[in-house]
């Protein structure tokens, strides 16, 4: 799962993890005075998982199990915010009914990302994170693969309850579309060292999302554009030691879009999914 849908939202629930300024007060005497602790300028934050079908941009690319690795590093610049550049790979482990569109299996799309955030304090325990990036995604493994480039715009808002979020992706070449997904999470300590996060996410697209998805429609008419699926994770961390932890995650991917139901079901390859249910195992380290 990702922020192209769901292999892009598992990325982005590290990332957002990862991100974090690993700081925190200290009490240095008896009367509580708060002291902070030492700045640290970079850090570096990666995960390593599996995976039981790849879905991006709001659709089921392939349904086999595949293996994704992601690596990031962040310069935490204070006052003037937080510089981040990522790499996220993916390689199928399955040639059995993999997609009709994969040529190889091992690295067959590889996107870098470089991003840069800007965190406001609006009130105690309530955080704005505001962020703009590039990114690049290759696709060597698939059969006319193509390097997208996209803007990205997204804001996160951190408060004690829930955190929306919501993503803009622009891509002008060599395909001209607007993409967005809105959602919102929650993490629940259940016990130490173990969390529960759900999060919940819609994704939407311009009709030339939907063109360059799905192809002339049928009926000769416009694609209607608009919201397009929504998706349910449910994700456990347990922290095995300071630094690691290791994770699994299940999900419900579900196509809304009436549009983008006719679309797939009129597909005849083994990743014509309108309806999949998801999962993953994984290894995540930052220092």
């Amino acid at each position: 799962m990702k922020t192209k849908t769901i292999p892009f939202i598992v990325a982005a629930l590290a990332s957002s993890a990862a991100c974090s300024l690993f700081a925190e007060d200290v009490i240095a005497d008896e009367a509580t005075e708060m002291i902070p602790t030492e700045h640290k300028l970079f850090s570096f934050n990666a995960f390593a998982d599996i995976e039981t079908a790849y879905i991006c941009r709001g659709h089921v690319w392939d349904t086999r199990p595949y293996s994704a690795q992601y690596a990031a590093a962040e310069a935490d610049l204070e006052k003037f915010g937080i510089l981040e550049a990522s790499i996220w790979t993916q390689s199928a482990m399955s040639g059995d009914g993999t997609s009709s569109r994969m040529s190889r299996y091992a690295y067959a799309e590889a996107d870098y990302l470089l991003r840069y955030y800007y965190d406001i304090d609006i009130a105690e325990g309530w955080r704005l994170r505001n962020g703009v990036g590039r990114q690049w995604v290759t696709n060597p493994g698939y059969v006319g693969g193509r390097t997208l480039c996209d803007w990205q715009a997204l804001q996160v808002l951190n408060t004690p309850w829930i955190t929306p979020y919501w993503r803009l992706r622009v891509i002008r070449k060599p395909i001209d579309e607007t993409f967005w997904c809105i959602g919102v999470k929650r993490t629940f300590e259940i016990i130490d060292k173990l969390t529960f996060t759900i999060d919940f996410f819609g994704d939407l697209g311009d009709r030339r999302h939907y063109q360059n998805l799905y192809g002339p429609k049928p009926s000769g008419h416009d694609y209607r554009g608009g919201l397009k699926d929504l998706t349910l994770v449910g994700r456990l961390d347990y922290a095995v030691v300071e630094h690691v932890n290791i994770f699994a995650f299940v999900g419900q991917f579900c196509l809304v879009s009436d549009d983008a139901r006719d679309a797939v079901k009129g597909m005849h390859v083994p990743e014509a999914k309108r309806d999949l249910t998801f999962g993953g195992v994984g290894v995540a380290v930052e220092f």
